[in-house]
């Protein structure tokens, strides 16, 4: 018999038996006949706000013809004095759209995602759990039950109903084992119907700092117009011609220093085509049959060449490997 530690359930994915997500792990209750897991819910919001960076660039192009940090300041003097605010007091947002607005001019704005958790009232018995599994793309608990279902009022079917691409596309997809594998990416038409599986894995990729490297290069040139006209002479094309990958190929060309970065980016392995039949369930994700190991030697791998990037969610890394998945509805 194995055994898990508590820690290793935190966070982990919960999908009840129909393919509805229930939430992710977040404590247990220890009882003297029975454990429950508490769950939470990310709820993912998006609002604008003002590109405080962007602005305070703004302005200092307004006020002294470039862009330096060092002059942050000299600007923040400028608007006290100007906005007739005492020589000791805070410049934050306020301010600063206070003054951009005197100077008639326009406030940049920008997109920012948050993510908050919101506890899912009814925990669920540590005897529904089925299996849990851990690939690069994170850990997920399969339920013996619709518990999900039932709690949405939704109707328990015995069939896997066909869908069309848009309904599918970018759904996560799960294995037997609760082995995330990755997303669904189309249909496809035969007898049955067939379902494209993007496989994907987790890797550290190293990349140019863009943003690092230009803001190096405005110290140096000043005014974003400069320094786009020295890259279009050199590079003999037009200033409108020059963007992120022709700022980036004429440093290199200059040997200048090059910032880099390395982030955790989620690649695409392979596709695999699987038939219908081979779907167990289609809910908030799909979940498969069968072992993805099983489907990969009886599907219809298709290889994509070097990984390629997935430009499409942000997934949950692991920390450590759970070597007995199967014993999950045993640990405590």
């Amino acid at each position: 018999m194995g055994y898990i530690e508590e820690e290793e359930f935190l966070d982990t994915l919960v999908v009840d038996s129909e393919g509805y997500i229930c939430g992710r792990v977040a404590s247990f209750e220890i009882a003297p006949d029975k454990v429950m897991m508490r769950l939470y819910k990310e709820v993912v919001e998006e609002r604008e706000v003002v590109d405080l960076d962007k602005l305070k660039q703004e302005l200092m192009l307004r006020l002294f013809g470039k862009i330096d940090p060092r002059l942050e300041p000299k600007l923040y003097q400028r608007i006290r004095k100007d906005l007739k605010l005492p020589p000791d007091s805070v410049i934050g947002e306020t301010e600063l759209v206070s003054y951009a607005r005197l100077l008639a001019l326009d406030i940049p704005m920008k997109v920012v995602t948050t993510k908050t958790k919101r506890p899912v009232e009814e925990p669920v018995d540590l005897d529904m759990v089925d299996c849990m599994n851990e690939t690069p793309l994170g850990k997920c608990i399969l339920l013996k039950t619709p518990w999900e279902a039932e709690r949405r009022g939704l109707p328990l079917m015995d069939f896997v109903p066909y869908k069309s691409t848009a309904e599918i596309k970018g759904m996560l997809v799960i294995d037997s084992d609760a082995k995330i594998v990755g997303h669904a990416e189309r249909i496809l038409i035969g007898k049955p119907l067939g379902l494209r599986i993007a496989v994907e894995t987790v890797k550290e990729v190293e990349e140019v700092d863009f943003e690092a490297l230009y803001q190096g290069l405005l110290r140096y040139y000043k005014k974003p117009k400069k320094l786009i006209k020295r890259v279009a002479h050199d590079l003999g094309i037009r200033p409108e011609m020059v963007g992120k990958e022709q700022i980036i190929a004429w440093a290199e060309r200059l040997n200048l220093p090059i910032p880099k970065k390395r982030e955790t980016r989620v690649m695409r392995e392979m596709t695999l085509d699987i038939p219908w039949t081979l779907i167990k369930k289609i809910g908030d994700v799909i979940i498969l049959s069968r072992p993805i190991e099983e489907l990969r030697m009886k599907g219809m791998p298709v290889a994509v060449g070097p990984t390629e990037e997935v430009e499409r969610r942000e997934v949950a890394l692991p920390r450590n490997r759970i070597s007995q998945p199967s014993q999950a509805s045993s640990s405590g």
